[in-house]
């Protein structure tokens, strides 16, 4: 969605403040076409978090509608960028399926963390050894700061099997 609103960018138009965009590689093109309710809901929550911000005034010709109305740029603030911010926090799960074995899974990355020699191996997703941890919270940070975030929390469930008598 970040990447959208740069290139071809959201307008916001009327008092509704409905949002439409632009032909891609047309920015500064006054056609401006209705989006999707989902991606509209996400453009007005993201304007609510402060990742987009309200812009420069403009005049768009809206499809169906012979008069130019007026509009609001979309902009992305200086801080604003496709990834998460570095030092943001992110809830990051261990799930030790077996011992010396976990998987970690968060919203912005997954990864394991595999026990050998007395140490802890990281992993990413795609099986890329990042380092050594001393414990599965060590893993689950030392994963996170690799992906630019910070592990807050970092919840830690052992399975246990259960064997019927």
């Amino acid at each position: 969605m970040l990447r959208d609103a740069r290139d071809p960018g959201y307008v916001l138009v009327g008092i509704g403040e409905t949002v439409h965009t632009r032909h891609t590689g047309t920015r500064a093109a006054e056609h401006a076409i209705p989006v999707r309710p989902d991606i509209a809901t996400t453009v007005h929550q993201l304007l609510a978090a402060g990742r987009l911000t309200h812009g420069t005034r403009v005049t768009v010709t809206v499809d169906g509608h012979p008069e130019p109305e007026a509009a609001t740029a979309v902009d992305l603030p200086a801080i604003a960028t496709t990834e998460a911010q570095p030092g943001d926090r992110v809830r990051v799960f261990v799930d030790v399926v077996r011992p010396g074995h976990g998987l970690v899974t968060a919203d912005e990355f997954s990864g394991a963390i595999v026990r050998e020699n007395g140490t802890y191996l990281v992993e990413t997703s795609a099986g890329e050894v990042i380092g050594r941890a001393r414990s599965y919270r060590a893993g689950a940070e030392r994963l996170a700061r690799h992906h630019g975030l910070r592990a807050d929390p970092v919840e830690i469930e052992h399975e246990h099997e259960v064997y019927a008598r």
